[in-house]
Order: structure tokens, then sequence, then C-alpha cells
């Protein structure tokens, strides 16, 4: 018996919407992302591109040719209708798409990329902590989508929260890059370490490492390791 049979190419696959989908419109099924080269009508087979070379509507921003973009399901677009999707260099919160073939400025409306029809290496689930995941800013929610380091950037005393993991084993390394002031990040979890659930960064390179175990049916945050952070309980 065969192990594999061979189907098609797999630039494309089958896709049969709930709603109908316009030409050109960008749909996110888990962690593959995929684009309707024609219209498709709703409960009607159709198919969705999952490769090829495509200007995607794309957010404020510079991207230079050759970087990984992902797209936002509820981005901006430059010029266009706000919260309606983008293109974007930032990989916390999005969905892998593929790299930019070419330089697109600041304010262009789009930008060039390859679709590459298959999850990011760096910003899945499976990804190590070289991806990068924005710093929400003060008062912000810490994204816990993917694996990743945060690079927190501070202008005076600020605060920041934690959200439970969403997947076993999920990793973050949370560090202080620029001091303007100390960063307290509460967990959402009763304890990182037994008795703490609080992080305050109080100089630049403070780092922590948390990483995701199970308890029952959810996940929690445990300190892996801590260099310069000050821990307590609120």
């Amino acid at each position: 018996m065969a192990q594999a049979t061979f189907v098609q190419e797999g630039n494309s696959v089958d896709y049969t919407p709930g709603s109908a989908v316009a030409s050109g419109e960008v749909v996110v099924q888990g962690a593959l992302v995929g684009v309707a080269k024609t219209p498709i009508a709703a409960s009607v087979l159709g198919a969705l591109a999952i490769g090829g070379l495509f200007d995607f509507a794309k957010a404020t921003g510079a991207i230079t040719a050759g970087a990984a973009v992902y797209w936002d399901a509820d981005g901006n677009p430059v010029g266009g209708t706000p919260g309606t999707g983008a293109l974007t260099t930032t990989a916390g919160g999005n969905t892998f798409v593929g790299w930019a073939v070419t330089a697109a400025a600041e304010t262009d409306t789009t930008a060039r990329a390859r679709l590459f029809g298959s999850p990011s290496v760096t910003a899945n689930h499976y990804g190590p902590l070289n991806n990068a995941i924005a710093d929400p800013g003060n008062a912000g929610a810490i994204p816990v989508t993917a694996s990743g380091y945060v690079p927190i950037v501070t202008a005076g005393a600020e605060t920041r929260t934690l959200a439970v993991p969403t997947f076993a084993g999920q990793e973050l390394l949370i560090t202080m890059k620029t001091d303007g002031g100390d960063c307290v990040i509460t967990v959402a979890d009763p304890h990182i370490d037994g008795t703490n659930n609080t992080i305050t960064l109080n100089d630049a390179a403070d780092t922590v490492r948390l990483v995701a175990g199970v308890s029952g049916t959810g996940f929690v945050w445990r300190l892996n390791f801590n260099v310069g952070a000050t821990l307590s309980h609120v």
C-alpha cells in the first residue's frame, strides 16, 4: 500500500467558505494563509492560493526586501479601512505569510511578498526564542500567542500584564532593553516560582525566562531563570 499519493503541485488548496469571499481576500486557516484569486460564493467549493507573489495591503511602516512578513487580520492598511487587515513585519499575534521580495516605504499602500504556504519556523508554536514579540507599551498586555523574546522599553515607571500561556512548553524571554524607569509585570497566575506573581525589571539587561507548564486542563507560567529582576507577590 502506498504511503503517499501525489495529488497536485500544492500551489492552492480547496476551500469552502461559510460566507462569500471576494477576489484578492486574504483567508487565514489556523497558521495557513491563503489568497482567493477569484470570488468564492458562500458554501461553494473554491480554491485559495498558498504560493506565489502577491501585492498585499500593508500597515504603516517600512519593509525591506527579504524581511519576514505577517498578516494582521485586524491591521490598519495604509489608505484603507481601519481594522480590515494588513501586512506587517510584526510577528507577535499575527500569522506568517512569507518574505517581502521588494522594499516598501513607510507610507506605501502595498508590499509585494512571496506567499510561502507554511508556518514560519520562528513564529509558530515550535519556534525558538529568536522570534521577536513587540513590547505592548505602558499598561499593555504582552502577547501570548507564540514563543519568543520581548524587549521592554520604558520612559518612566511603567507596568505590563502577562496572561496565562496558550500551549504547553511555550517560552518567553522578557528583557529590559531600554531603562527609562522600572517595569512591573503582573502575571495572571497564582505564582511563577512557588510564591511570586510579579516581575520588576529594574535595569537594562534584566532578564527572565518563563516556560509554560500544564496545570489541570490549563497552562501556567513557571520561572526558568532570572537575572537582575525583582520578584514579589501582590
